[in-house]
């Protein structure tokens, strides 16, 4: 079966930055000043900031970004989908590249995206290249080892040709914020598609605050080396939990393996986090909420009075 969307991968290839903001300061100005140097554009979409961000967005539109305000916090799936649509509108690029305001691209990241899917075996299926790995630190794979596709990416550093988007659909709204890059790779692979690992394609990335894991008040150790939690905020835990569930039974019967390699990767972070994390009842009460809206199938931003709750 020939993949939807198969287009041939272009000598010559146009490359749009997509960046979602959300109360983004310097140092994301800082940022986009680096991404431009690497695409010919790049759309910021502000996702309904409450704070004044007048001046960065400015600043950024000073250094050549299109800036897109949504009214409302909308999350992450909309601003990107806003974003790509705002790209394909104005230059009709071949590729956009997705970007979080705290990521940076090094090396010669998107010459080396370009050169994977140019040198495939298949050009045609390949939807998406994705960072190697993270902070210098290798990402699970899976698939051949002569061309891996990285198991579950993140939408920050990842290239998406354009004509994907019509074929097989944007970004899942209802997701909100956490899992939306999961459901559309698993959505991808449904058509036929892949989404490889770039060869020499590291992005630099915030992995949010570090607290140090204490076991019954001292800090944990490995030989000299001390243990930390990187810390999801409470309303987070609530999405990660709602949507991988969501995510689960949405593909669990058609792709099985990936699932429950998923499953156990989020069972693993939530023994850490309960376990050993800070602010351990306000992650129950919001998992606990995950769960409930799961199994009732609401999706969405999160109900007003339960993100009171958990800040």
């Amino acid at each position: 079966m020939e993949p939807v969307g198969s287009g041939s991968i272009q000598p010559q290839n146009k490359v749009c930055g997509v960046v979602s903001a959300f109360n983004p300061g310097p140092e994301n100005v800082a940022n986009v000043e680096w991404l431009l140097r690497f695409v010919d554009h790049v759309v910021v979409v502000d996702d309904g900031s409450p704070a004044d961000v007048s001046q960065p967005l400015a600043d950024m539109e000073k250094l050549g970004a299109v800036i897109v305000r949504l009214d409302t916090n909308s999350g992450i799936a909309r601003a990107l989908n806003v974003g790509v649509k705002e790209a394909v509108r104005r230059w009709n690029p071949q590729w956009v590249l997705t970007m979080d305001q705290d990521s940076r691209l090094t090396g010669d990241y998107v010459t080396a995206a370009l050169a994977t899917a140019r040198s495939s075996r298949d050009p045609g299926s390949v939807a998406m290249v994705c960072a190697e790995s993270h902070n210098n630190i290798p990402l699970p794979t899976w698939g051949g080892q002569d061309e891996p596709q990285i198991f579950d990416p993140m939408t920050s550093g990842t290239l998406v040709r354009t004509d994907v988007f019509e074929s097989v659909g944007y970004f899942d709204e209802g997701f909100f914020i956490d899992c939306v890059d999961s459901e559309f790779n698993a959505r991808l692979r449904e058509h036929g598609l892949r989404a490889l690992a770039g060869r020499g394609c590291n992005l630099e990335h915030s992995l949010g605050n570090a607290r140090p894991m204490k076991i019954l008040g001292w800090h944990a150790r490995v030989g000299p080396k001390k243990l930390f939690v990187y810390y999801h905020a409470p309303f987070r835990v609530y999405y990660i939990t709602r949507n991988s569930l969501v995510l689960a039974r949405r593909y669990a019967s058609k792709q099985p393996k990936w699932v429950l390699r998923r499953i156990y990767m989020e069972i693993q972070s939530h023994v850490v986090r309960f376990g050993f994390g800070p602010n351990r009842r306000k992650h129950l009460i919001a998992a606990i909420a995950g769960v409930r809206d799961a199994l009732r199938q609401r999706m969405g931003k999160i109900d007003d009075s339960l993100a009171a709750r958990l800040r």
